[in-house]
């Protein structure tokens, strides 16, 4: 949870007890809620209504977790109880139901006020629709990738090809689970090419991202067995906007022979 200091909503409620609830306040993007110290309103502003469809008269001496999704009320009342106990001022996710049986999703500051609290609500719904749809394409996409003959990959352009992500294909492939090569947490990838050709793979990925090209090659894995397979590797340098090389993606397969679809041995 975000730290939200004290100079910030609550100063903003102590201007609006002072001037009324007109003016700026009213035509913030938010909405702004004062509660008494067991959490029912006590103020609200016409964000209040935009936001969740209930009028705010309706709404007033109501308490605040009546509004929330029901999965979403403990979480709610344990934010409470930490500021009650001396805890920091913060913010949380929270989905709230509107007066017509929607569901928005709003981002939660809460401060301490008194004996009581303010918050402000920023909805973020469409923000959270398409972070949920772009989770959905990513599993889908690892879905696939877990499902080819081979090993899709990510990694940094470093001696030991430090892996940031491995397709499941890599168990077939090497012997070897995902786990066990991210990060080099029990081997490098470096260590599983055949000593006798990790200098020729480095020279080769090194020259395509010098020229910004993708690279292929053939080379020889030893696999979690002790035994070789011929492999080929295809992949590319993601680079930032001024020309660093920020990692490497690509894909390694076991190499076919060009007759009948025999492994080579």
């Amino acid at each position: 949870m975000n730290v939200l200091r004290r100079s910030g909503l609550d100063r903003l409620f102590n201007g609006a007890a002072d001037e009324g609830w007109g003016g700026s306040l009213e035509r913030l993007p938010l909405a702004l809620v004062r509660l008494d110290a067991e959490g029912r309103h006590l103020q609200l502003n016409t964000g209040w209504q935009r936001l969740t469809e209930h009028p705010v008269g309706a709404s007033l001496g109501k308490a605040h977790a009546h509004y929330l999704h029901p999965e979403d009320r403990s979480g709610w009342l344990q934010a409470l109880q930490r500021l009650r106990e001396g805890g920091e001022p913060g913010e949380t996710l929270l989905r709230y139901l509107t007066r017509n049986g929607g569901l928005r999703w709003v981002e939660v500051r809460l401060a301490r006020d008194g004996s009581g609290f303010v918050a402000g609500l920023c909805d973020v719904t469409e923000q959270m629709h398409g972070r949920r749809s772009l989770q959905a394409s990513h599993r889908a996409l690892g879905n696939l990738l877990d499902d080819l003959p081979m090993m899709v990959y990510r990694c940094r352009n470093n001696r030991l090809w430090s892996m940031e992500y491995v397709s499941a294909g890599c168990l077939a492939l090497t012997g070897y689970r995902a786990e066990q090569l991210i990060d080099s947490h029990e081997t490098s990838y470096n260590g599983l090419i055949h000593p006798d050709d990790r200098e020729a793979v480095w020279s080769q990925v090194q020259d395509g991202l010098s020229a910004m090209r993708p690279f292929g090659f053939d080379y020889r894995l030893v696999c979690a067995d002790g035994s070789e397979k011929q492999v080929h590797e295809r992949g590319c340098g993601i680079f930032a906007d001024n020309g660093e090389v920020l990692g490497l993606e690509g894909v390694v397969m076991e190499r076919l022979l060009a007759t009948g679809g025999q492994r080579d041995n």
